[in-house]
């Protein structure tokens, strides 16, 4: 694999993405796998392992505890259902019911979490090459100094079927392996964390990644409504709220719309766009490109084939000006250029195609004739390192050992959106109204939307899109914010868009964790 000067961002950075990103039709590789109704089941055991650490952050010493290990889920009768794994990091010395908590998770769906935690929650990590390339075998495990330790205490959450998290005997994986099915188990967990560890009283955050932000959407409305807990904030990385904007399929041309400014960031990174427009900064070009998206384009796409000739020549050169590539292939797909076609053939010149979850990153095509890639190579990034200091520092530094394979992705069976659509019928999965309520419930609730302008995967347009109709009332633009990394899926690979990853954390926190009561 190649990859270009810089790398990036993830939500879902290359490898883990691979496991956590869900296609337009819902699917995701860390769906792949065995059946989960094969599973025999685990018997559910508590079991945790508790170490002391300290790291330095900003120059200063933090002592903290560390606890890898199981929680048991219990049915209404009280019979152990199954086993959950988490790794927590609680600050020392601080009073649990002032300092806040933040429950972590990736996505997929069927997706381990270790993504989140080796990229930039753990206060360890893997030693990356200087731009985010996986440096060679073997892999160093150094302190990671980008870790948001110093505001905020960690929960790392292995969804159903990943990690160490098992149904017990007789369970049913499907029982948890479902958009509705999953929310319910995060928030059982998180309700029997908080009275095991007496943390009712901490400020609460959620951070989802990919998969993990339609969960997490869905999460704020389930613990409200069924766990009487609120949250101080959530925190969301490479946005999927509502699938429709990510689906390009049909006549559903809002999304062919939402990947045009990420189209235009990549064409601006590879130097393909005209020369006016390659001169601007990067926002100022995204700018342009969002405006022309949402606006002319879109009504364009509208009118269907009562298009004039002269209306189509000129959408067409207009694509071909945003995109980099011809206007001919524009015409071609009749202006609607889906996303996979646009990484096969925005390099087919030079034999050449970009990454879906980091767009920066360029791979060498098997056939430069293909409409399609025969791999990702974004998504072969960071795996191996990531994987390797995960277990290293699991087996080392938390002494926590187990006789099952550590799931990465790949065995959660098929997804089951069922009740994960909204009551208008679009067919497509949605967790905005969910948070839409949430939002309006609890006044005191914030949205960080981080987003990278390389992540093909989730394009940060598409996430703008569903926050500005999520709802009509200005309390809805006044309580979320938007930031933005010259990165792609994952955020926390590229050192740069690290630091400013975990400054935008901890100011987020800090802001969130005691808020005002209004005179």
């Amino acid at each position: 694999m190649r990859f270009p000067v810089t790398l990036l961002c993830i939500a879902a950075s290359a490898a883990a993405l691979r496991a956590q990103q869900p296609g337009p039709g819902g699917g995701g590789r860390g769906q792949r796998g065995e059946a989960p109704d094969t599973t025999p089941g685990v018997a559910p055991v508590e079991k945790v392992s508790t170490t002391q650490h300290t790291i330095a952050i900003d120059g200063k010493a933090i002592a903290y505890t560390s606890r890898a290990g199981t929680m048991v889920l219990h049915d209404a009768d009280g019979k152990a259902k199954a086993t959950v794994f988490y790794i927590s990091y609680t600050r020392d010395q601080e009073d649990p019911g002032t300092r806040p908590v933040t429950f972590f998770f990736n996505g997929g769906p069927g997706s381990a979490s270790i993504w989140l935690s080796m990229g930039i929650m753990s206060p360890k990590h893997p030693s990356m090459a200087p731009n985010g390339q996986e440096p060679p075998p073997p892999y160093d495990l150094v302190d990671n100094p980008n870790s948001p330790l110093d505001v905020t205490d960690l929960v790392q959450v292995d969804a159903m079927m990943t990690g160490y998290s098992r149904p017990g005997p007789g369970v049913k994986a499907t029982e948890y392996t479902g958009a509705v099915n999953d929310i319910k188990m995060f928030g059982e967990f998180i309700r029997d964390y908080l009275d095991k560890y007496n943390r009712w009283q901490s400020p609460k955050f959620l951070y989802g990644e990919s998969y993990g932000t339609f969960r997490s959407a869905g999460l704020a409305s389930e613990l409200q409504q069924s766990e009487g807990i609120e949250l101080n904030g959530i925190m969301l990385l490479g946005t999927v709220l509502d699938f429709q904007y990510l689906s390009q399929v049909g006549p559903n041309d809002v999304a062919y719309a939402a990947f045009l400014p990420t189209y235009t960031a990549t064409a601006w990174y590879h130097k393909k766009l005209p020369a006016d427009l390659q001169q601007l900064p990067l926002a100022q070009v995204v700018q342009q490109a969002r405006d022309y998206a949402f606006g002319d384009y879109l009504s364009t796409l509208a009118k269907g084939n009562t298009l004039t000739d002269a209306e189509r020549t000129a959408a067409g050169q207009k694509l071909a000006r945003f995109t980099g590539i011809s206007a001919t292939f524009a015409l071609n797909n009749n202006l609607r250029i889906d996303a996979g076609s646009f990484r096969t053939e925005l390099l087919r010149d030079q034999r050449e195609m970009v990454g879906r979850y980091d767009s920066r990153m360029i791979g060498i095509s098997g056939n430069p004739a293909n409409q399609r890639q025969d791999y990702d190579p974004s998504d072969v990034a960071p795996s191996g390192a990531f994987m390797s200091a995960f277990m290293r520092y699991l087996h080392s530094d938390l002494s926590y050992q187990s006789d099952l394979q550590y799931y990465m992705g790949g065995h959660a069976g098929q997804w089951d959106y069922t009740g994960a659509t909204p009551g208008f019928g679009s067919g497509f999965p949605s967790e905005s109204d969910a948070l839409r309520l949430a939002l309006a419930k609890d006044p005191y609730l914030h949205v960080l939307v981080g987003a990278g302008y390389y992540d093909m995967a989730t394009p940060f347009a598409n996430a703008e899109y569903t926050f500005t109709h999520l709802g009509y009332d200005q309390t809805y633009k006044d309580r979320v914010k938007f930031t933005y990394y010259e990165s792609g899926h994952m955020a926390y690979l590229n050192q740069a868009s690290a630091r400013q990853l975990k400054s935008d954390i901890a100011a987020f926190i800090v802001a969130n964790a005691h808020p005002a009561v209004p005179k």
